[in-house]
């Protein structure tokens, strides 16, 4: 019999135990050449992997008792902060992103006439809950498409908008990472495609505005993940990416993309920024964190 590898023996214990078949094309598109170790970070959302009713506080100390070095999040409340800062401050952990525009960034934006005001106070405002964690990344939304106001003007809203949402992250040392959604989960949205993001990116030419690659929508919408990503990581467009499989948005092998690839592209380019783990599991928080510290090269 052949020696199998440990990597080997995780990926049939994975599938047997969860009743879901891994990518077949994981083993056959590792390279067989050493590739560079990672420079990224993985950043584990607490929103994603663990249930609701577990205590904020208890699942940073969970991410760090598996291993992993940062934690991501999407709002807090001041209860909640005060034991998740405690939790940051016991283990160590970074915090790789948090989200940036709120509720507004999902409605009125930047695309409503009127409510340029309102997008930026919630940026400062989130701002200020970044510098307390210590966040380099706040994840943010244009605002929806209006029926109401011609699409060329809400462009330009959005290009000028952002530049004043640039400055204002400038002053805190942190940077606004638009993520483009899906037109199949949200189509109301403004930003839907990588194609799209990147146009914005290189138009509103801010050193703290950059996108959020995030490979669950951008599969459900585009497709094209590695020369996209490719592409924004050579321009310097991408400045934060997540991951998460499709269908289900939840951890690597457990839908149609090959994450494998991904991360070797991450590792070919020397991307050393955090990779938001911001998807579920197919069975424990405990299983989607070891599969994707594996598949991302971190685990041998």
């Amino acid at each position: 019999m052949l020696p199998v590898s440990r990597r080997e023996l995780l990926k049939i214990g994975l599938a047997a135990g969860t009743g879901l078949a891994l990518n077949p094309g994981y083993a056959s598109t590792t390279p067989t050449f050493e590739m560079p170790p990672p420079q990224f970070t993985l950043s584990a959302n607490i929103e994603t992997l663990f249930p609701r009713e577990m205590p904020r506080g208890q699942r940073i100390h969970r991410i760090a008792e598996f291993g992993l070095k940062a934690f991501s999040f999407w709002s807090v409340s001041e209860e909640d902060a005060e034991a998740m800062l405690k939790a940051q401050q016991a283990t160590g952990l970074a915090c790789g992103s948090i989200a940036g525009s709120g509720r507004i960034g999902w409605t009125t934006g930047l695309t409503k006439t009127g409510y340029l005001q309102d997008y930026l106070d919630i940026i400062t405002e989130n701002c200020e809950v970044a510098r307390r964690f210590g966040a380099p990344n706040l994840v943010i939304f244009a605002g929806a498409v209006q029926k109401d106001i011609s699409w060329e003007r809400q462009y330009r809203q959005i290009i000028s908008g952002f530049r004043e949402a640039g400055d204002i992250a400038q002053d805190y040392r942190v940077y606004l990472c638009l993520e483009p959604l899906n037109p199949v989960e949200s189509p109301e949205m403004s930003v839907l495609s990588a194609r799209e993001g990147f146009r914005i990116i290189e138009e509103v030419h801010h050193p703290h505005v950059k996108l959020d690659f995030d490979m669950y929508h951008l599969q459900l919408g585009e497709g094209n993940l590695i020369n996209n990503l490719k592409e924004g990581l050579s321009k310097g467009w991408i400045q934060f990416v997540e991951i998460g499989d499709v269908p289900g948005r939840k951890e690597p092998g457990t839908g149609e993309v090959n994450y494998q690839n991904i991360f070797n592209v991450l590792r070919e380019a020397g991307y050393d920024g955090y990779v938001g783990m911001e998807h579920g599991s197919s069975s424990t928080p405990e299983h989607a964190m070891r599969v994707v510290q594996e598949v991302a090269g971190f685990v041998p």
